[in-house]
């Protein structure tokens, strides 16, 4: 082992640590100062901090007992780095893996293979080709790992490349997050876009003020909201607001849907559903307090349970709704009905309405079964919402 004092912690130009040496501050001192350029062949250690001009690390690993400051490029090949404190570049290349036990500082940064960071993450465009761990806060305008990340909450500006998995531990804000496989949230996040091409787990609200594609399942705590909502299977949250909103399989809220458009492949669950525009369902919607809406389309042998206040509702072949407020209502072939308080009525064969029959103007159609005899008022009992 080869070990080097600099006399006044300073070294003048250019410096190569040999394999296995060891740089070492004077007494009195804790940093070392390299005025150019810092080569390690194989394996070295440097026992406090270190300040150059530019390091390059080749084939094999350096060990830093303190923190590091380069002023230019910070170059590894076939290395490995572990540092105790801080590292500071203007850039940081390698194809292995580098340890960073304080906080990087750095603008550009691309690694092929791990990075791992304790402490907080300042920069401009960070790529990692397998994993990243960033456990502290970030800043930073763009964040690209192919496998799995690990972000302690901040701020990345523009976008989220994520092959693999995503995890957060803290609130996170963002541009546009794409992620390849699932995303595991642990606080409330907000950016302007998410596509993630398999699962979203998250403990607290999620916010998309554009787009939110998920092709397989999303579970929130909180509030999910966005302008288009699109869910290939799975929708679970606490409440759910957006423009568009589409669910390929089912939607289990606990409070309430708020929307423009609302379209539901299989069953639909929640406390209340307002929609400005039109709903459609496939299987089922089951509320507490009901569901409204300018336009209602029921699919055949779908179903609505709770009270539905909507100005035009369309009821599919043996569908099935119970109170119903509208202006105008079709219930087609076998579809049946508890309640009936509309302006408008139009029935075709075997329709069920299996309490009171309500209408202002009109009924057209015949061979439905009324429990009870239509009855033809000038103003119908108000709606529950």
């Amino acid at each position: 082992m080869v070990t080097s004092t600099p006399a006044g912690g300073r070294i003048e130009g250019n410096y190569e640590l040999p394999p296995g040496g060891v740089l070492r501050p004077p007494p009195g001192s804790t940093t070392i100062e390299i005025t150019g350029q810092l080569s390690v062949w194989g394996s070295g250690a440097v026992e406090g901090s270190l300040q150059c001009q530019e390091l390059r690390v080749r084939d094999g690993s350096l060990r830093v007992a303190g923190s590091v400051v380069v002023a230019s490029r910070f170059t590894l090949r076939h290395a490995r780095i572990d540092i105790a404190g801080d590292l500071t570049a203007q850039s940081l290349s390698g194809d292995r893996g580098v340890s960073i036990r304080g906080s990087l500082t750095c603008p550009d940064v691309d690694i092929d293979g791990i990075l791992e960071v304790a402490g907080a993450t300042h920069g401009q465009d960070l790529e990692v080709g397998g994993s990243a761990e960033l456990r502290g806060a970030v800043e930073l305008n763009r964040l690209s790992v192919g496998g799995r990340v690990l972000v302690g909450g901040g701020i990345v500006r523009q976008g989220i490349e994520i092959g693999g998995r995503f995890e957060t531990t803290a609130p996170l804000t963002f541009g546009s997050l794409e992620i390849g496989g699932m995303a595991r949230l642990r606080a409330g996040v907000q950016g302007e876009s998410v596509e993630v091409g398999g699962l979203i787990d998250c403990e607290g609200d999620l916010t998309a003020t554009r787009t939110m594609e998920v092709g397989g399942k999303i579970r929130v705590t909180g509030k999910l909201q966005s302008g288009r909502i699109e869910v290939g299977g799975l929708l679970a949250a606490g409440a759910v607001e957006g423009t568009d909103i589409e669910v390929g399989g089912v939607a289990e809220v606990d409070g309430a849907v708020h929307a423009l458009r609302l379209e539901v492949g299989g069953r639909l669950t929640a406390e209340r559903v307002v929609v400005t525009d039109r709903v459609e369902v496939g299987d089922e919607i089951r509320t507490t307090s009901g569901v409204k809406a300018d336009i209602l389309r029921v699919g055949d042998r779908s179903s609505v349970r709770g009270p539905v206040v909507a100005r035009e509702v369309r009821v599919g072949e043996r569908g099935e709704v119970e109170d119903v407020w509208a202006a105008t209502l079709r219930l087609e072939s076998r579809a049946r009905a508890r309640n009936v308080y509309v302006e408008d009525l139009e029935v075709d064969q075997r329709v069920e309405i299996h309490g009171d029959t309500q209408y202002i103007r009109s009924i057209r159609g015949e061979g439905a079964r009324y429990a009870r005899p239509p009855q033809q008022v000038t103003q119908l009992p108000p709606p529950p919402l």
